[in-house]
Order: structure tokens, then sequence, then C-alpha cells
């Protein structure tokens, strides 16, 4: 097997991951069972026994309650182990964020493992033939004011677990499916295998780059993530991409910016192509800000991007921020006022950032 192959291979593997987070998200069970065959197994603690009998039991468990708001699945860290019997073992992270009704108020879980898979292919496809979850470490908190106003936060930008989700308003994903996968294609083109593997990472490295350019104040960069003309829903905004970039976000830094300092953390990428040269892009983020009144937010959403390659350049034509989760929470002690002696390194909303020494802005 070639270098080439193998990397087909995982890529193909990690889409399955991320689809299978994207079904337990939206409780979409069609979505789950997709990704393992009939005869799959779980230990998932609670359970053992088959997949698809563990995903039928979260039926009644939903109508039994308590009520489940929203589940957001990080998916990192994937190793693969391709096995002498064909199968492929992968041990990935995953990080779960899930808000529960509990009385008149909610409950927060925070809850960080691994899951243990074994890959088998299966008509044409890599599916999840056996599951182990890991228990590494777990919070419960009560939950808190969200980051936005319920009062004027458009519904339509507010994620689901529901068919009403706005990942399906946008007609880029279809409940119950999984994405198109090269390998069921026969005989296998191997230079559009690549060409696509190429088109991921670039559209991959835009979402890493507006990231970087929300992180660091550098409307510039911002601006390259988008084509003339792009348009955004992000809160109570709708309109052109440049706007919300240059006047509403304080991405272009001017005084008055509510933010002492932000990190967007981008997982969980999904590709749709509607062609060689459109694509639709669900991808997770969880953003962590310091804010000047004293207070942390955590956010949990996900984008759903418009992209179109233009002159051989991938970037954004419209995106809709979902809200998912968040928390407001007094700011705590730091973690380096314990140390104040050492010469930390401070991330920095503005070209004084370390990064700098390294890269140009805008770049």
């Amino acid at each position: 097997m070639s270098a080439v192959e193998r990397y087909k291979i995982k890529q193909e593997i990690l889409d399955l991951l991320n689809s299978r987070a994207r079904g337990a998200d939206r409780y979409d069970p069609a979505l789950m069972k997709a990704c393992h065959p009939v005869d799959g197994t779980d230990n998932h603690g609670t359970y053992q026994g088959l997949m698809h009998g563990f995903i039928d039991s979260l039926e009644a468990a939903r109508l039994k309650g308590p009520e489940c708001l929203s589940k957001l699945h990080i998916i990192g860290n994937a190793l693969f182990d391709f096995r002498d019997d064909g199968d492929v073992f992968v041990e990935s992270y995953h990080v779960a964020h899930e808000t529960f009704v509990e009385g008149d108020a909610t409950v927060f879980f925070h809850i960080g493992g691994r899951y243990l898979d074994t890959f088998r292919h299966v008509d044409g496809r890599w599916l999840i033939q056996h599951r182990d979850i890991v228990y590494d470490w777990s919070r419960v908190m009560p939950g808190t004011a969200p980051f936005w106003n319920p009062e004027t936060q458009p519904a339509h930008l507010m994620g689901t677990r529901t068919a009403q989700d706005p990942l399906y308003a946008a007609g880029g994903a279809t409940r119950g499916a999984l994405l198109p996968s090269i390998s069921i294609k026969e005989p296998i083109d191997m230079d559009a295998v690549i060409q696509q593997l190429l088109d991921k990472q670039a559209i991959a490295e835009v979402l890493y780059r507006r990231a970087r350019a929300g992180d660091r104040s550098d409307a510039e960069l911002a601006h390259g993530c988008y084509h003339p003309g792009a348009t955004e829903r992000h809160g109570e905004f709708e309109g052109l991409a440049t706007e919300f970039i240059d006047v509403v976000s304080f991405t272009r830094p001017r005084p008055g910016s509510p933010i002492k300092g932000m990190m967007h953390m981008i997982t969980n990428i999904l590709c749709e192509f509607g062609d060689a040269d459109h694509a639709f892009v669900e991808s997770y983020h969880v953003a962590w800000c310091q804010m000047t009144d004293g207070t942390d937010a955590e956010i949990g959403g996900r984008y759903l991007d418009r992209f179109e390659r233009r002159d051989g350049r991938w970037a954004i034509t419209h995106r809709d921020v979902i809200f998912d989760w968040s928390r407001m929470e007094p700011e705590t002690a730091k973690f380096w006022e314990r140390h104040p002696a050492k010469p930390f390194l401070f991330g920095k909303r503005g070209a004084d950032d370390p990064l700098y020494a390294y890269v140009e802005r805008a770049a």
C-alpha cells in the first residue's frame, strides 16, 4: 500500500469519526447507525453489546429525560495502526460538552476521553466494527447565563438536536446520510483522490487563518479568507463579511473592545463537495474569551461555510456562525501568577503577539 493510499484511508476514517460525532450531537440515530455495521459492537460503560442496540436505546432515554439541550463532541489526536488482517485500529481523543435540564436549571458536563476503535472496510466504506470508550477526566458544573442575549439572538443561528438544526437548513447536509466517499468509486482515480485531499487541506488552512485573524486582531488576514462580496450571519449581524470584520467584530483594532484575549480551537471539519470548485463545510469551534468586565466566556459552536475556488484559491463566500452552548464565569487567578519570576510569553491581540517574531501580519 502506497503512502498516498494510506493517507486517503486516514482521511476517510477521520471523516467517519467526525460524522459519528455529528450524529450524536445533532441526535441523528440514522447517521449514528450508518457509521457502524449491523454486527458492530460497543463498550460504553453503561452498555456493552451491539452498537445498533445502544443507539436504539437512546430514544427511550431521550423520552424518559432529563432533556439534553446541547452536545458537542470535539475530536482530535488520532493515531492509526494498520493491522495485518486489513483492519485499522484508531485511538482518538475527544472532549464532550453536554448541557442537560436539571429541575428549573441546567447542568453542564465536561468529559474528556478516548475512542479505541477498530475500523473495517465494509461494502466500500470504512466503518467502526468495535468501539471502546475510555473516560480520562470529567467535570460536572451548574449551567451559567449564556454568552449571547437570548432575547435578540436569531433562532436560525442557534444549534438544536433536531432536524431543524441550521446545518440542514443550509442545504449542505442531509440528515441520516454519510458524506460521499471516494473509495466507493471503481476504478479509483488517484489523481482525483490526491486533488480532493489537497483541497480539504487548503480549506482547513483557510479556517485556521480565519481563527488566527480573529484572535490576533488581524483584519487584513481575515479579509483574505473570503472572496469579494462574501456574506456572513454572526449573532445579530447579517451582511457583508467585510463590514463584520471592519465595523462590528473588533477584528480591526479600535478603542472600546470588550475583549482582552481570545482563542478559537477549530476541529471536526467535514467537507461536502458540490463539484470540483464548490464545497459546503461544517467545522466545530470552541472559543475562550477574556473580557474586560472581569468575566471569562467559553463558547461552543459551528461554522457553516460555503467555499468556492476562484483562480485556484479556496475562500469563503458565505458563513453562518452557529451557537450551541456557552458559559460565562468570573475570571479566576492565572496559572502563571503562581510562577511570577518566570519569563512567560503571553498572547496579544495585535502585532505584539509572539507569533509575529516568525511570520508577517496578514500572512
